[in-house]
């Protein structure tokens, strides 16, 4: 990443929908209140007469922490059917700094791809969606039942992005980014071929606004915060009039600081990533597309052949000749994934 791209200032902020929270609030509050809301179970907790209910927001953070920490010296061991061999290696998961580093680099590779497949004629449009985290007495509202609420539109702002871009040359990456007190909003970066005016994505946050409880209209009004346009030929080496490109904007904001690992982010954002882990949604959203041009410059498959190995157990200490716990089940992996394991979680 250059030093341009970290310093540079940030793109606008949508509106805060909703006021904020204090900290002891977001502790306390449940991570769900809705019946049949089914987030990982340890975001539950059972009650004496046998009903389930969504943990404190402060506990299931504290969860997220100890597996995190589980993770970070676990090891997938799998053997070389061929001499034997074992190898260990760590799959790692999305809240590490290495997997942020990853999609910045997709997500600057996208654009790049773009802006030399399209030069001048690249217009690239930033559409933030909210929902109040809120209740009408000002209370904070459970955390993944606002994540829930937020995400319903998702469908129907694609179908309202096909039709007001139908015919154009275009693409999109989504993310979803944690705001002050660790609730969701979500960034919708759209790389388009041609002009585009910020009007033409009214109804973009209309179906938002239709379809999304909680989403309200003071907070989507079509303004700069909303719908932000740019021309990549005012992108000057990564930047554009003093801002990040809108892809290294997308990426290197997702899921916190830049470069921070995941125990020493804020708490916001320590339970933005609990609130992510104990949903099991995906923060980030590329088209069909995009995905095509995310494969950063020197990322390759390698040449030489690949060798299937099986996959024979866990080493929690990352030393698979003195502690491997044998599983059951067996699979194979490649030799690329023993070598270059892709981040997942």
């Amino acid at each position: 990443m250059s030093e341009t791209a970290r310093s540079s200032s940030r793109l606008p902020y949508a509106k805060r929908a909703g006021a904020e929270i204090s900290e002891e609030e977001c502790q306390r509050v449940r991570f769900t209140e809705r019946a049949g809301t089914e987030p990982r179970k340890e975001a539950t907790v059972e009650r004496d007469d046998g009903s389930v209910v969504g943990s404190r927001w402060g506990m299931v953070t504290r969860r997220w922490r100890w597996w995190f920490e589980d993770q970070q010296g676990t090891q997938a061991v799998v053997q070389n059917p061929e001499s034997g061999d074992l190898k260990g290696f760590t799959t790692g998961n999305r809240f590490t700094s290495q997997y942020r580093e990853m999609l910045f680099a997709k997500a600057q590779s996208l654009e790049r791809s773009l802006r030399q497949k399209w030069g001048r004629l690249l217009h690239t449009a930033m559409v933030t969606l909210t929902a109040t985290s809120t209740r009408d007495d000002g209370r904070p509202r459970p955390p993944l039942d606002h994540l829930n609420d937020l995400l319903s539109s998702w469908s129907a702002v694609r179908r309202a992005l096909n039709r007001v871009l139908d015919g154009r040359d275009w693409e999109y990456l989504a993310i979803i980014e944690p705001q002050g007190s660790g609730y969701p909003h979500i960034h919708i970066g759209v790389f388009v071929k041609g002009v585009i005016v910020r009007e033409q994505f009214a109804p973009v946050i209309e179906a938002h606004l239709r379809n999304s409880d909680g989403a309200g209209r003071e907070a989507h009004e079509l303004d700069d915060d909303t719908v932000s346009i740019h021309r990549a030929a005012d992108c000057r080496n990564g930047t554009l009039d003093g801002l990040e490109s809108l892809g290294a904007y997308l990426a290197s904001y997702i899921g916190g600081e830049y470069e921070t690992e995941a125990l020493e982010q804020p708490r916001y954002v320590q339970r933005f990533y609990a609130l992510m882990w104990a949903s099991q949604h995906r923060w980030w959203r590329p088209s069909d597309g995009a995905q095509q041009y995310m494969q950063p410059e020197g990322d390759e498959e390698d040449e030489e052949p690949e060798v299937e190995w099986s996959f024979v157990g866990i080493s929690p200490s990352g030393d698979p000749e003195n502690d491997l716990i044998e599983c059951e089940g067996g699979g194979t992996v490649s030799t690329r994934k023993v070598t270059h394991p892709p981040p997942h979680g």
